[in-house]
């Protein structure tokens, strides 16, 4: 669908809130030595405990580096979406969309949701954020947008 200019709310759309109904939920992969404890082992078996807790309710696809795609897909049930997408931390909290849903309800299917794409600077920037490169985190947001074909607000 390509960038939106504006505002979402000049378009229409606005966040819904977190226990509004949603159709999907998209998950970052942890493998981060420097945070994550023994390789993530144990982290990549909760993360997979959670999206399979999830995926029993809406469907779950879980983004993973090439170096742990096989792992992952090893780990979650053939029903979760494994794919591979770069990225230097799994909390797609911060690093993924913002979906927005457009709240007058009208125009065409494919704009009834679009994301957010935020300017993530790792919490603090180049003095103070949590880890020195996130210049993959950066591109999350869009790389996820596009897979869904979804309009993207970047916002600086």
């Amino acid at each position: 669908m390509g960038d939106v200019a504006g505002t979402p709310v000049r378009h229409g759309y606005r966040m819904p809130a977190e226990w509004e109904p949603h159709s999907q939920t998209w998950m970052g992969w942890p493998e981060r030595a420097d945070n994550w404890r023994n390789n993530a082992v144990h982290a990549q078996r909760i993360f997979a405990e959670v999206a399979i807790a999830i995926s029993k309710f809406e469907s779950v696809t879980v983004c993973a580096s090439a170096a742990q795609w096989e792992n992952a897909r090893r780990l979650l049930p053939e029903h979760i979406r494994v794919i591979e997408i770069s990225m230097n931390d799994s909390w797609f909290r911060d690093t993924g969309p913002t979906f927005v849903v457009n709240a007058s309800n009208s125009g065409p299917p494919e704009q009834k949701v679009a994301g957010i794409d935020w300017n993530f600077n790792s919490w603090g920037g180049v003095d103070d954020g949590c880890y020195q490169d996130w210049s993959l985190d950066l591109l999350v947001a869009r790389k996820i947008l596009g897979i869904e074909k979804l309009p993207r607000f970047p916002i600086p």
